[in-house]
């Protein structure tokens, strides 16, 4: 069972009711609960025969389940299923490679603010391109972190976490996007463009510790992408990230 359960929203009682991931491939009437799965909800929760799990596939369906056990072990019963929207304004961000545990501070709480894809890419100040079993293997952990973060912030879709892409092909992405790149000191601030294209889906690039430099930023502009600043001041790459994923969702 591909499963793994947070702590989730409240219910009505005031108690807390587990979130449990499922693909969607899983789903069934009645799914045997194994693993890390059952570990947490029976050994580590405490939960009984009877007990009530949220389960949603990260592809928008969630449901209630019961937890049940018999002679031949522990199940959940789920209940009729129920799409769940998000925001309406699809927010992809690029997001700059940097060494060490940055990225994934922004990863996390972009996924909990709700940005819909994680595009990752090489700018010129980022860290060298890692070794491909290096990077799948730093990408399967971003996809846990993305799995962890919604779980615990309620969100019914996982955000995709995409392949890695040289700075050149990260601007070629830009479709019918708003075409954004973030660059402290721009003429206009993130929330200012926002509300040009409400509702419109938008391509957003972060760049790393240091920010782009010039020439990516000439770049950027003759591919069609707009200067956004933050309305604030931040120092930090991260937080600067942070923030202005938040604001994207927001706008």
């Amino acid at each position: 069972m591909g499963a793994a359960v947070a702590a989730a929203s409240g219910r009505k009682d005031g108690m807390s009711r587990p979130r449990l991931f499922l693909p969607a491939a899983e789903w069934a009437g009645r799914v045997p609960l194994r693993g890390q799965a059952r570990h947490k909800l029976v050994q580590v929760l405490r939960l009984e025969a009877g007990g009530e799990v949220e389960v949603f596939d990260g592809e928008g369906r969630a449901c209630r389940a019961e937890l049940e056990r018999d002679g031949q072990g522990w199940f959940l019963r789920l209940g009729p299923a129920r799409q769940q929207g998000e925001r309406r304004r699809r927010v992809r961000l690029g997001l700059a490679l940097s060494k060490g545990r940055k990225p994934e501070l922004v990863v996390r709480m972009a996924t909990e603010v709700g940005v819909s894809t994680l595009e990752p890419f090489l700018a010129r100040r980022s860290v060298a391109r890692p070794p491909a079993e290096r990077w799948r293997q730093r990408r399967r952990r971003w996809q846990a972190i993305v799995r962890e973060a919604a779980r615990q912030s309620g969100r019914s879709r996982l955000p995709e976490v995409g392949e890695l892409r040289d700075f050149a092909g990260m601007l070629e992405q830009a479709g019918r996007s708003l075409a954004l790149i973030l660059q402290p000191g721009a003429e206009h601030t993130l929330p200012e463009l926002l509300a040009r294209e409400p509702g419109r889906e938008c391509l957003l690039l972060l760049g790393p510790e240091g920010g782009f430099q010039d020439d990516e930023i000439e770049q950027a502009r003759g591919a069609g992408f707009l200067e956004a600043g933050l309305p604030l001041p931040v120092l930090r790459a991260e937080t600067a990230a942070v923030v202005a994923a938040a604001l994207a969702c927001m706008g």
